[in-house]
């Protein structure tokens, strides 16, 4: 007996949205505009349990996996639920008001009959499965709160859902994947707009197959061989086009002043209609399908608009037009150091052993403790004479009276106990660091508390001048350490985000995926200590006396 169609739509969810006619807030679904939906919501038929999306906004992709998640719900293929995570608890609360509501509400047969109220916004019961909306609390490590951690050590679902992955920091999807563990499913996927060309959903898809939309033109283009691979479709001589790979180039505009995407072939306007998803790098397929999908694979977008946008950007702000419009990391030239701008501040002395001073002391401490030693040669002019990584807190002391340090400034967390102690049995003026998004800008020192409190993109791009201005930081001359200390630096990026708080633009540091940054905050901290009037300025310093100044203990790096 051949399916009914009622059957088909319990295994394919792209069927059963037509089928349904499920109603969106603008309407109806449909894939009559929107095409390249069809492969990415009907994956799980695909047998497909890691995705990607690197998207543009407006693509419809948010929509469709609200939709997924419900259809499997609802058609038992996750039986143990579907955790949805946000970068914040306002973002869930927003989303479950926004889009899971009024898709409940609009879709009474569809949908709403088989969803029980469960009066909470972070949690809905779909046939005898749950929905979970979670937030992640966006912090200054992006981390999951301990109150949602809590919750979450009790959540045992099948399919996981990053929304707005580049938001939150990579220890958010370990604690996640976790929940996993008894699943037989075990799907994930990830949404997100790009930020960083090294982060998030930008390393996820260069992980994955990297899929791009490819259009047939319908004057003559060829019908693709089976088995074709990407080089196929490659060659103009066969008449597909990709968008997305081709920009800035193959966008016209005709009489009306409308834009298009003209064949590679022929130069006649192609349609999404007839159009594919190709991988980039098959072999990858069996790890994560990975989709970038841009503004230019869209029926209500103008791509000649893009063109004129991505050349001359609205207020000079390329990175938006980049990231939101094309689907594409990005960092400008001034939002990040290269290692080569660090390494460009190397002087040609040696590290030292041990300094005279007066000189100042940054201190991070993750894994190791990262420690940044220098003197001040000038108003704004500042020279290391030491980097290093150290095991213990006694190793920093020692290095503090070695080179006679005056003012140190150290994080004051993750181990504010262990901070607390080296401060006291210091014999030199120790200030623990609290960084925050939110301090407004200045910095401000307590002596009774023996903080200095700091907005952290302030003093973030204070060392981003300190290297790439001339003549302000010398550093040692190169050798390993001081190549880590340069690649640590360079770890960071400047990022335009809208506060949470206040609903307007700022601009945050985020870190690299896989990369540390330890050496970074480290120099921030140095700055801190040695700027403005905690550290004397040192002159004329190769004038001392021999006897009193002569040092020749190098260190080894």
């Amino acid at each position: 007996m051949d399916p009914t169609p009622q059957d088909i739509a319990t295994q394919d969810a792209a069927y059963w949205a037509n089928l349904s006619k499920i109603k969106l807030q603008k309407g109806v679904w449909s894939f009559d505009k929107r095409p390249y939906l069809v492969e990415p919501m009907r994956r799980r038929s695909d047998g497909v349990r890691r995705i990607c999306l690197m998207k543009g906004t407006q693509g419809g992709f948010s929509e469709m996996e609200v939709n997924q998640s419900l259809w499997g719900l609802i058609h038992g293929h996750y039986p143990l639920g579907v955790l949805y995570l946000f970068p914040t608890t306002d973002d869930m609360r927003e989303y479950s008001k926004s889009r899971f509501g009024p898709l409940i509400t609009a879709n009474p047969t569809a949908i709403g009959r088989y969803v029980q109220d469960t009066d909470t916004a972070n949690l809905k019961r779909v046939q005898d499965a749950f929905l979970f909306l979670r937030g992640a609390r966006l912090s200054q490590h992006l981390e999951i709160d301990a109150q949602e951690s809590a919750k979450l050590r009790s959540i045992s679902v099948d399919k996981l859902v990053f929304d707005e992955y580049d938001l939150m920091d990579s220890e958010v999807a370990g604690k996640a994947q976790g929940r996993l563990g008894a699943s037989e499913v075990k799907e994930e996927v990830y949404i997100s707009n790009p930020t960083l060309p090294d982060r998030g959903i930008a390393t996820l898809f260069n992980q994955s197959d990297q899929r791009h939309w490819w259009r047939r033109c319908v004057h003559c283009g060829q019908l693709p061989p089976e088995g074709a691979d990407h080089a196929w479709y490659e060659d103009k001589n066969h008449g597909w086009t990709c968008a997305e790979l081709a920009f800035p180039d193959l966008v016209g505009k005709d009489e009306d002043g409308k834009g298009y995407i003209a064949c590679r072939r022929c130069g006649k306007p192609v349609g999404l209609e007839a159009g594919l998803w190709v991988p980039q790098e098959p072999q990858n397929t069996a790890r994560m399908r990975g989709y970038r999908w841009s503004q230019l694979t869209s029926a209500t977008n103008d791509p000649y608009e893009i063109l004129e946008q991505y050349t001359n950007p609205p207020d000079g702000n390329l990175a938006d037009v980049v990231r939101l419009r094309l689907g594409k990391p990005y960092v400008g030239a001034t939002d990040k150091l290269t290692v080569q701008q660090v390494l460009a501040c190397c002087g040609t002395g040696q590290q030292l052993n041990s300094h005279p001073g007066p000189c100042a002391m940054g201190v991070d401490i993750r894994r190791h403790k990262n420690v940044v030693i220098g003197c001040r040669t000038g108003k704004d002019n500042y020279r290391i004479v030491r980097v290093a990584r150290v095991e213990t807190m006694d190793d920093v002391l020692q290095l503090g009276y070695r080179f006679h340090v005056k003012v140190c400034v150290g994080d004051v967390r993750p181990y504010e106990d262990e901070m607390r102690q080296f401060q006291k049995k210091a014999k030199f003026k120790v200030w623990l660091c609290e960084y925050s998004d939110h301090t407004p800008v200045g910095t401000q020192y307590s002596e009774t508390t023996g903080l200095v409190k700091t907005n952290r993109t302030e003093v973030l791009d204070a060392t981003h001048r300190l290297v790439t201005s001339d003549g302000m930081l010398e550093l040692p001359a190169v050798c390993p350490e001081v190549k880590q200390f340069a690649t640590e630096c360079a770890a960071l990026a400047k990022v335009e985000m809208v506060d949470k708080r206040s609903h307007t633009p700022v601009f945050r540091y985020m870190a690299l995926d896989n990369a540390d940054s330890d050496y970074r905050h480290a120099l921030a901290y140095f700055w801190l200590a040695a700027s403005g009037s905690h550290l004397p300025v040192l002159r004329d310093e190769f004038a001392r006396p021999r006897q009193r100044y002569a040092n020749n203990e190098y260190a080894r790096c």
